[in-house]
């Protein structure tokens, strides 16, 4: 009986970096408006390292997944750039 082999795809480090980059600026940007609206109760620097850790999170968890979405689409880009 003949197994199915899962098809592994390994992303590049540069493609790695440019999808973290994705990540950062969309949770700065989000947690930047809740900072806004709070009204400085809090330190701006809670909302810049929960960006930080959130956006290692979230890559992590999307190359784990090998799933392509529209993240993908603008890190090729970012890579382009760069």
């Amino acid at each position: 009986m003949h197994t199915k082999k899962k098809k592994t795809y390994t992303m590049k480090t540069s493609h790695k970096v440019a999808l973290f980059f994705v990540y950062l600026i969309l949770f700065l940007a989000i947690f930047g408006m809740i900072d806004y609206y709070a009204y400085d109760i809090l330190n701006p620097w809670i909302f810049i390292a929960a960006s930080f850790g959130a956006a290692l999170w979230a890559t992590a968890v999307h190359v784990k997944k090998h799933t392509k979405t529209k993240a993908d689409e603008i890190a090729r880009e970012i890579e382009e750039i760069l």
